[in-house]
């Protein structure tokens, strides 16, 4: 120690040395507490759910309890191959004139059949009289000239009746093209399901510059939800007089929803196969007069972006561009995911510019 230092003069600076380093402490402390006080304020504030707006789509950001309060479900899109989709105009077809037309066929028919008897037997009785005649046994000319008459106009009856049969089956075709009229005429176990209502006929309308052939099957759509599938029966004389076209005729097993005189909407894959993806109808949402769907770019994190539904398939919507194999997409609860977007910016949480 130095002799000639001070001792009373270093002990108030070093109190005033060691008061200060406590305040700078005291104060880094109570910065850093009022800080995480701070965070945990402002993440208090924005909630378990968050919106917000990042490349012109909307975003929300969902813990975990809120997404299993929306029960939300995600799938993995997977790349497919499929076809060309049309939508065209058909109708569910009565067929009480068919049934008419059926008994009248089966009564000349059997008129036919009866005359056909009945020219045999005269025949056979003609050539009988004709035999005795011709050895002068004794039968009369004028008996054997009755005979002849009356097989005459047997065989008259029989034509008469062949030809009935015949204008019946060219009306029939006319009307409902050569395969029904093959049904009426065979007595085919196709025509009586049809009686029976558990298959209908349904005809389709194809645009009169159609490029395509009609499809060996069609999907039909009921009530615009249900679908089911109708098989090719053949051509269709038939026009629609709402509609300029190439008729189609089909038939289509009994379903809740189907009766005569009921229009629906057929969907006919045509062309080369196109390969892309299916979005779920489940996905879809409909907004703003556009069709959206969630993507899920991060546990927490879901996008919504537009959907073409231009190309409709059975599960859903074919698409070939806009989304990618891999990505994931909500395929339950994106109704409730765009409710709880639209209660977010009800609460000013955010400003969707998707338009």
């Amino acid at each position: 120690m130095n002799p000639n230092s001070n001792p009373a003069s270093i002990g108030p600076l070093s109190i005033l040395i060691v008061t200060l380093l406590t305040l700078t402490l005291m104060a880094a402390c109570q910065g850093r507490f009022d800080g995480h006080q701070a965070d945990q304020q402002a993440q208090a504030k924005k909630g378990p759910a968050q919106i917000s707006v990042e490349d012109r789509q909307t975003v929300l950001t969902l813990d975990l309890p809120t997404q299993s309060r929306l029960g939300l479900e995600v799938a993995t899109l997977a790349a497919t191959l499929t076809h060309a989709q049309v939508t065209l105009p058909a109708v569910v077809l009565p067929v009480q004139e068919l049934a008419t037309f059926r008994n009248g066929y089966l009564v000349a028919r059997a008129q036919l059949q009866k005359s056909k008897v009945e020219a045999d037997v005269a025949g056979k009785e003609y050539a009988r009289l004709k035999i005795l005649f011709d050895q002068n046994q004794n039968i009369s000319e004028k008996s054997l000239q009755s005979a002849e008459g009356t097989l005459q106009a047997s065989e008259a009856d029989v034509r008469a009746g062949e030809q009935q049969l015949s204008l019946q089956e060219s009306v029939v075709r006319q009307e409902w093209g050569s395969v029904v009229a093959k049904w009426a005429v065979e007595d085919a176990p196709e025509l009586q399901h049809i009686f029976d209502q558990r298959e209908l006929l349904v005809q389709m309308t194809m645009p009169s510059d159609a490029t395509f052939d009609a499809p060996k099957t069609i999907s039909l759509e009921i009530g615009g939800a249900t679908r089911t599938e109708a098989r090719l029966v053949s051509t269709f004389p038939r026009i629609d007089p709402r509609i300029q076209g190439r008729s189609v005729l089909y038939v289509v097993p009994a379903h809740l929803g189907l009766a005569p005189d009921i229009n629906l909407l057929a969907h006919l894959s045509i062309g080369n196969q196109l390969k892309g993806l299916i979005v779920p109808t489940s996905s879809v949402v409909w907004s703003e007069g556009k069709a959206w769907v969630y993507q899920q770019t991060a546990p927490d994190r879901f996008s919504r972006r537009a959907v073409a539904t231009d190309t409709p398939v059975e599960r859903g919507f074919f698409v070939t561009e806009g989304f990618s194999q891999g990505d994931r997409v909500v395929t339950q609860g994106a109704q409730a995911l765009l409710s709880e977007e639209m209660l977010l910016n009800g609460q000013g949480g955010g400003d969707s510019d998707e338009n």
